[in-house]
């Protein structure tokens, strides 16, 4: 049995918003610069590469075992650029977030990581190939020999094997059995292996042996990965924090396993945090200070408080639904790209499932009542909704149309409260409209679907999947 309410004040204004057409004339114009991040990597493995030949690598294709020790080479420099970038994607960098998107940044991550790994295996095995060949031994007597012979190989074999434990860790199999906080642990070791291979790479690297300008370079490249990651996972982190001083002000609950977090300090007002953001928080308990979790911002930040909104999903979560007032609080961000202000004053839906609500429900309160604004929010039951009285009043105050789709049922694109003829019912001009979904990702990806079916562009739907 299903249920649907619609609660709505008065009808959303009438009349012709500036821009409201299917070609979206009049929308902001936003720059996707990911072209600019994609041709810098490429000119740069270019360059490696270049270096490569410059200082003698094809001639060592030659001779017994060649053609693998130059495989190896090549894999070595590009497994370790490699890293280099990956790093980079971890640093979060705001350019990188605001010009790229959270959401395509976790992409490159995933397959960049993965291409770190394979190409590092491929190094190891083709340089001990080719020596093995080279000097007619056998496949371990050569391992043994440059463990034994060469310096800080053991270290390279050592980040080796760190970064193979990051990558199997990652994946989505092994991240579904692993709690964040090990998950997390386990990733901190890429940093180590890292070290390790610049320490291998300095002692028996051709470039840094026999090449003073690629020395240069890939000094060079390790001191500004180095600065990046150190302003923006360190000194930014801690002048935000130092700042504001954020604590436990009271916790209010919600629903059924749903708290809110109400969180005061000093200079809230300076916070440039815009609703649909995220923050990575830290409660300074005895079991949660070395617990990093991503919690959406439920309210716009205003000079005297922050809000987030924290469902019971086990682990941090569950201790946090009882957190005592006063409790200090860490904090690192906003993050995040899920946002309306560049198109404030478009039609705009807002399609929420569960405890995804919490950064529309934010957003929200930037709705303007000129635009036409429609909530569509998913949940299992009428006890499940969040913010029931704060949706009402928003329904009264700012003329939007909240429609709560409750029931146990789940259907396909044609039956689902969600489905494909429920929101072109609800939302007839839903293709005219900028289109805003958080939820489960199952549901994330099953609302696209429709909604690029029904005619909405892909422009004009905007997630995050919070993979942070």
């Amino acid at each position: 049995m299903t249920t649907t309410t619609t609660r709505t004040a008065r009808p959303a204004p009438s009349g012709r918003v500036r821009g409201d057409r299917g070609d979206r004339v009049g929308q902001p114009r936003v720059v996707d610069r990911a072209w600019v991040v994609e041709m810098v990597v490429a000119i740069n493995a270019v360059v490696i590469v270049g270096m490569w030949v410059r200082h003698g690598g094809i001639s060592s294709v030659g001779g017994p075992g060649g053609v693998a020790k130059a495989a190896g080479q090549i894999t070595g420099l590009l497994g370790t650029y490699a890293v280099l970038m990956q790093l980079l994607l971890m640093a979060r960098l705001p350019w990188l977030e605001h010009h790229v998107g959270l959401d395509r940044l976790a992409v490159w991550h995933r397959w960049n990581g993965m291409l770190s790994v394979y190409l590092l295996v491929a190094h190891t095995v083709l340089i001990t190939v080719g020596y093995a060949s080279a000097f007619h031994t056998t496949l371990w007597a050569q391992t043994r020999d440059f463990v034994n012979n060469y310096a800080d190989v053991l270290m390279a074999f050592v980040g080796l094997g760190l970064f193979l434990a990051v990558g199997v860790t990652s994946a989505r199999a092994a991240r579904r059995k692993l709690r964040r906080e090990t998950w997390y642990f386990i990733h901190l070791y890429a940093y180590l292996a890292v070290a390790l291979g610049f320490a291998h790479q300095l002692a028996v690297g051709n470039d840094f042996i026999t090449d003073a300008a690629a020395r240069a370079y890939w000094v060079a490249l390790y001191l500004v990965v180095i600065g990046i990651l150190l302003t923006w996972r360190v000194i930014v982190p801690w002048r935000f924090n130092v700042r504001h001083a954020l604590k436990v002000k009271n916790v209010v609950r919600e629903a059924p396993g749903v708290v809110t977090i109400n969180l005061t300090g000093r200079h809230l007002g300076t916070i440039n945090a815009q609703p649909g953001q995220f923050f990575l928080w830290r409660f300074l308990t005895r079991d949660g200070w070395y617990k990093s979790h991503p919690f959406s911002i439920s309210a716009a930040p205003t000079a005297k408080r922050l809000r987030i909104t924290v469902k019971d999903l086990g682990d941090t979560t569950h201790e946090l639904q009882s957190v005592r007032p006063g409790t200090r609080v860490l904090a690192e961000g906003p993050y995040g790209t899920f946002t309306a202000k560049k198109h404030a004053g478009r039609p705009t839906l807002f399609i929420a499932g569960g405890i995804g609500i919490t950064p529309i429900r934010a957003m929200l309160d930037e709705s303007r009542s000129r635009s036409r604004s429609t909530l569509l929010y998913r949940v299992n039951t009428p006890e499940d909704v969040v913010f029931a009285k704060e949706l009402d009043d928003i329904a009264t105050r700012k003329g939007v149309d909240v429609h709560l789709l409750t029931g146990l049922d789940i259907g396909d694109d044609q039956t689902d409260q969600l489905g494909i003829p429920a929101i072109t019912r609800l939302v007839p001009d839903v293709a005219e409209r900028e289109c805003f979904v958080c939820g489960p990702p199952a549901m994330i990806e099953a609302v696209r679907r429709r909604l690029r079916a029904i005619g909405v562009p892909d422009a004009a739907v905007h997630f995050e999947r919070f993979e942070f």
